[in-house]
């Protein structure tokens, strides 16, 4: 017979994760919300605009988009990512096709410094997707906008793990994004640029790699002119000793942490991965973002 205390364990075990679930259907309750306020705006917007452009198959299109999401926001929509990620392609597809019928848009040349490979390279690494934010504390992730978790082992054999917080600037489930691990020096310069108007907006410019040495460290990885600099890890303080600790000459040691990159200066960032060399192992990673 359990004893009670094991009872108890199990009981207490499963009103937690039933708080975990509760928590995370409420998190995507937002989202869609929000998301539903969307749809809302463009269905109107495309009342508004019926009767614009040629009858033809884009127009059908755009009709028959309007019917699917009338439909779907119709019926009973779970809580879940699956319906988020549903409807918000739903707002996604309309809101362009609507942009395009109000103001039709020349294709601009790919800037100079925009890789001409689109192949990835990089290490396997963790994104997990989360619901938008509201708020945000700096530019990397946007308010309103796609939000990934990438997972950055700042130790060998993943024994550390880092989770970076972020907008993907080119696919909403972060599928241009790598990881690299890589030592000093690297062979690689940076400059920064204008932010993309194709991109989710923000205030903030963005790190690119300028050039890469042939034969480098940066240059066998697979690092391209172009790719975006997202966050490196660096070498800073780490975390107060505490009073005791203190008392018996414990000083605060060096620590490698992550910085996110949007809205920095390429010597800042330059200086970041710089730091490394104080990483006993001497390892260092990058987050990149490769343009379409």
């Amino acid at each position: 017979m359990p004893r009670a205390g094991t009872l108890i364990g199990r009981a207490a075990g499963k009103w937690r994760q039933g708080g975990a679930v509760r928590v995370r259907a409420a998190l995507w309750e937002e989202a869609l919300g929000a998301e539903r306020s969307r749809s809302e705006l463009l269905l109107g917007k495309f009342q508004d605009l019926r009767g614009l452009g040629a009858a033809d198959d884009a127009q059908d299109r755009r009709d028959s988009l309007r019917q699917e999401l009338s439909d779907f926001l119709g019926g009973e929509v779970a809580n879940t990512q699956a319906s988020f990620e549903k409807l918000k392609a739903y707002n996604d597809e309309l809101d362009e096709a609507l942009q395009t019928l109000q103001n039709p848009r020349r294709k601009t040349s790919v800037p100079s410094f925009v890789p001409g490979s689109g192949r990835l390279a990089g290490d396997p690494v963790t994104i997990d997707i989360l619901p938008p934010v509201r708020e945000t504390d700096g530019p990397a992730l946007v308010p309103g906008a796609a939000h990934v978790r990438v997972s950055l082992p700042l130790k060998d054999n993943s024994e550390l793990m880092w989770g970076s917080d972020l907008t993907p600037l080119y696919d909403d489930r972060g599928g241009r994004l790598m990881c690299f691990t890589a030592f000093l020096p690297l062979g690689l310069r940076l400059v920064e640029v204008q932010r993309p108007s194709d991109v989710p907006p923000a205030e903030a410019d963005l790190v690119v790699v300028l050039s890469v040495d042939p034969k480098s460290e940066a240059d066998s990885l697979g690092i391209q002119v172009g790719d975006i600099v997202r966050a490196v890890s660096f070498v800073g303080a780490g975390p107060e000793p505490g009073w005791l600790d203190k008392m018996l000459g414990a000083e605060t040691m060096p620590m490698q942490q992550v910085m996110k990159c949007d809205g920095r200066s390429a010597e800042e960032v330059t200086a970041a991965l710089e730091s490394n060399r104080e990483n006993p192992d001497g390892r260092l990673v990058l987050l990149l973002e490769r343009p379409l």
